[in-house]
């Protein structure tokens, strides 16, 4: 069996659930741009399809700017750990890892650790990092949400091996960075339209809360 040194986690929809905050800072963005608000039944489709910007953001807004904006007013007013979380954190740490959390959020990451402190977990998480961090410590983002460099530094950081690291995310950009960087990686879904992107896009397997992850993660590391 392989040795697991780092495990990176997503913070929104992997760590904790954060879907009713996604919605109200998508609303807010819409509000900013002088764009019509959505429903919570419309958004929840279209979440689901990955169709946010296609359907929302129009030619004339830059869409970087858009979803800049709206990661920066994310924040969690109604999240709450996702199913199997805290389990999952500590059956990490029984192996040894190292549990850091990689964000989309822009924000400082002390705003990400009052969180976790508020959900009891800190005390399972080593590091945090966000987007505000990736560019302030002038990081390269290729493209929006794009993580490939902070996994890469990471793994530096802790002289650790691609091999030893594995990477859980909702969301495709997860699954292309985590391959970017030689990372396994496991996405983290109930919505069978989004588990079929992440496939697409590199996920070794995808499993439906973090209880199953943890299986996941043993079978991963004793290939």
């Amino acid at each position: 069996m392989r040795r697991l040194k780092i495990v990176i986690l997503d913070y929104d929809m992997t760590l904790i659930d954060t879907l009713i905050d996604f919605y109200e800072a998508l609303n807010r963005t819409l509000e900013h741009y002088g764009l019509e608000k959505i429903s919570y039944s419309e958004f929840l489709k279209l979440f689901k399809e990955d169709r946010l910007g296609l359907e929302l953001v129009p030619d004339y807004i830059d869409p970087r700017d858009f979803w800049r904006y709206f990661r920066r007013v994310y924040e969690s007013r109604y999240a709450r750990p996702s199913k199997g979380a805290e389990y999952f954190l500590y059956m990490m740490k029984l192996y040894g890892a190292r549990n850091i959390i990689v964000t989309g959020r822009e924000v400082p990451s002390v705003k990400i650790w009052w969180e976790v402190r508020k959900f009891n977990l800190h005390r399972y998480i080593d590091e945090i990092y966000t987007m505000y961090d990736l560019h302030l410590m002038g990081g390269i983002e290729r493209e929006l949400f794009d993580k490939s460099w902070l996994l890469i530094w990471i793994l530096r950081r802790h002289g650790a091996s691609p091999e030893e690291a594995v990477m859980l995310g909702d969301y495709w950009i997860d699954a292309l960075s985590s391959r970017n960087a030689g990372i396994a990686f496991i996405g983290v879904t109930e919505y069978d339209e989004r588990a079929r992107d992440l496939y697409m896009n590199g996920a070794e397997v995808v499993v439906k809360n973090l209880y199953e992850a943890v299986e996941a993660v043993h079978d991963l590391m004793s290939r």
